[in-house]
């Protein structure tokens, strides 16, 4: 009797550990003070699933971007988006925000770079 009631502890703990883990986005990003150290964003998610749990986004470029949109707009929305500065283009005027929207746009469009776009994401 004594093991089952482990058992069933055990599964319990695990289950609510799986539960919490679909919830959240994880994402790993470099830190811009030291090249050799790494930052961890830990964001909601607007729906439960595995899709982006945990993303290593050191190694990024914007070209990665469209493969995790939903991702990229939540970070948006949690205003977390400075944290993917390493992409932005230092010589452009826009907000990172700015730019990952525009990069968003362009590959829902399929255009080949970022266009202009008016569309701003909401931002709570």
């Amino acid at each position: 009797m004594k093991s089952i009631f482990r058992f069933i502890c055990l599964v319990l703990m695990v289950s609510g550990w799986v539960v919490a883990a679909l919830c959240l986005h994880v994402v790993r990003t470099p830190d811009p003070a030291d090249a050799h150290q790494s930052k961890l964003v830990v964001i909601p998610k607007q729906r439960l699933g595995v899709q982006d749990t945990y993303v290593d986004a050191r190694d990024w470029t914007m070209a990665d971007v469209p493969a995790h949109g939903s991702l990229i707009l939540e970070l948006i929305n949690a205003q977390k988006a400075d944290q993917l500065k390493f992409l932005a283009d230092p010589n452009s005027k826009q907000s990172i925000e700015m730019q990952l929207v525009d990069v968003l746009t362009a590959a829902q469009k399929g255009a080949p770079s970022p266009a202009p776009t008016t569309r701003i994401p909401h931002i709570h």
